[in-house]
């Protein structure tokens, strides 16, 4: 990362001042203060501060606005299978991750779906449920015929004062038909007495509510994605960091006789064990060295070589062995360059990345012959290719990775942290060594690759500027024409997720707008040992495109 200043808690546990209780949790949610603010789906559903930006309103007005378009399309997401298209709305399985919020919403979510007569399933229990397994979920029943979707109540690593709520339709992926959600959603938050609830116990009584297990098939079925007789050959460690993870890693031990110990293991809603990010927030981002110093020594005192995280709804993946906490770029092109050698995949099949993350990724895939294939930030722009069956694996720089099952099948079209950590002691287990040094072969074999992300404060008429630039090709093209940047070529313009000027030499810089804040998120890559190239070139784009 660039230079930033760092706050003064960072890495530091979390002081009982800074905690919400549930009743103060309670309280924003069903009691929101001032005026609500609107629904506005991003690349994972819709967050917000709980209160003003998410309260039992907005929850009860999304899961309306999806009863309606599953009403009207035969499904909230954008896809509907021919062999579907005639079959009956099944139920809708829900999953969460561990806040006080999110329990709360998930009662507002049931109360509504079943208020319009539809099923929800849970799991059994009350426990949170990862966003990887409800994609499983959904794809092992989609794969029986019936046709389920699902919601997901989670902001994933933002704080605990935030919430959040996403939708997964019949693909298993997230949803990328957002924009009807969030044009019904803000008209019942106008409109609440428009909305259908049926009470949370009577739903109960009805047996409206089916409480099922959905934690053991994909533990079950994690067997066919990571070789588990490879992994209980070694002793590992890992952590949910308080999250929804909570209890899988166990019952992967339970199954199939690995070694795994668990720290940090109970389900934390209050983020009381976290230490503070860079930035004094309590995120559980795994891939921050800050928010692992809730594990600082722990690995040394178990006295293994790696300790594997998630984040709250096991989405993403992060971990550190004896080189140091591991970049996720770097963990990416590990599993790659591992799955490409050892997996024996159909040559077609290659590497996804989004337009943000390393393009290492691309010189390991011409290595082996396979394809590489740049998208947009989000994963929901992954799901048709994982379905297609055309990656080894898809990643994104922000500790998000799918794959496929080891026979080349499909496994989930999300993110699945919980896979990611697996596999991760995999690799170590077949090869001996640990992913740290593996990346640093990779390094003698490239070359070198520097790379950071800075988050930069900006004004709304910047963030707006890059807006319109970014809807507008021709006015990047015309105002770079001709221009040299750093003292390099434009090799390649990527516009529409952002602005990414690709330059000669292995240079490259991507500038996007924050969607919920504002930043503007500046991205960069150089080939070799410094970045001082890349760092030239992105000042100079931002005098070019009037970003100052």
């Amino acid at each position: 990362m660039a230079p930033r200043l760092l706050h003064p808690l960072a890495g530091q546990q979390a002081r009982p001042e800074d905690l919400y209780s549930k009743e103060q949790i309670t309280a924003w949610y069903t009691n929101p203060q001032g005026e609500l603010k609107p629904v506005k789906n991003g690349t994972s559903g819709h967050r917000g501060p709980v209160g003003p930006g998410f309260s039992d309103r907005h929850v009860a007005a999304m899961t309306q606005a999806l009863v309606d378009l599953r009403h009207e399309h035969g499904t909230f997401g954008p896809v509907l299978p021919a062999a579907l298209r005639d079959r009956p709305l099944g139920p809708v399985v829900m999953g969460k991750d561990v806040r006080f919020a999110s329990d709360l919403a998930q009662e507002t979510a049931i109360e509504v779906f079943t208020g319009n007569g539809m099923e929800v399933l849970i799991h059994q229990g009350g426990r949170s449920t990862p966003t990887p397994v409800i994609s499983h979920a959904i794809l092992t029943r989609v794969a029986r015929g019936e046709k389920v979707e699902g919601v997901i109540i989670t902001a994933s690593h933002n704080p605990p004062e935030d919430a959040g709520y996403k939708s997964n339709g019949l693909d298993g992926g997230p949803n990328t038909n957002t924009k009807p959600i969030d044009e019904k959603s803000n008209y019942y938050l106008e409109h609440p007495a428009a909305i259908k609830r049926m009470p949370y116990q009577t739903a109960i009584e009805k047996r409206l509510v089916q409480p099922v297990d959905l934690l053991t098939p994909y533990v079950r079925d994690l067997g066919t994605v990571v070789d588990m007789d490879l992994i209980k050959k070694e002793r590992f460690a890992v952590t949910p960091l308080g999250g929804s993870a909570n209890g899988y890693y166990e019952a992967v031990n339970d199954l199939y006789g690995t070694q795994i110990d668990v720290v940090l293991a109970e389900p934390d809603p209050a983020s009381s064990h976290r230490t503070y990010d860079w930035d004094g927030k309590l995120r559980g981002d795994p891939s921050s060295r800050y928010v692992m110093m809730a594990v600082a020594g722990m690995r040394e005192r178990l006295r293994v070589s790696f300790i594997g995280a998630n984040d709250n709804d096991a989405d993403r993946f992060g971990g550190e062995d004896t080189t140091g906490i591991l970049n996720p770029n770097h963990v990416l092109c590990v599993l790659f360059d591992y799955l490409a050698a050892h997996r024996n995949f159909p040559a077609a099949m290659g590497v996804g990345r989004t337009i943000g993350t390393t393009h290492l990724l691309d010189r390991i895939a011409a290595r082996y012959g396979r394809p590489a294939y740049e998208v947009n930030v989000g994963f929901k722009h992954y799901v048709a290719g994982l379905q297609a069956g055309k990656y080894v694996l898809a990643g994104e720089e922000s500790a998000g990775v799918s794959f496929p099952r080891r026979d080349g099948s499909l496994w989930v079209t999300e993110k699945d942290g919980i896979a990611a950590v697996l596999l991760m002691m995999e690799v170590m287990a077949a090869t001996g060594k640990e992913i740290g040094l593996l990346y640093q072969e990779l390094e003698k074999e490239y070359g070198p690759y520097q790379y950071e992300r800075e988050d930069r404060p900006a004004r709304p008429e910047q963030k707006a500027r890059l807006a319109r630039l970014a809807a507008d090709p021709g006015q990047v093209k015309a105002l770079l024409a001709g221009k040299k940047i750093a003292g390099r070529t434009i090799e390649r313009l990527a516009i529409g997720d952002g602005v990414k000027v690709v330059l000669t030499g292995g240079v490259w810089v991507l500038k996007r707008a924050s969607g919920t804040e504002n930043i503007i998120k500046d991205y960069r890559e150089e080939q070799g040992e410094s970045l001082d190239t890349a760092r030239k070139a992105s000042l100079e784009i931002s005098a070019y495109l009037g970003l100052e």
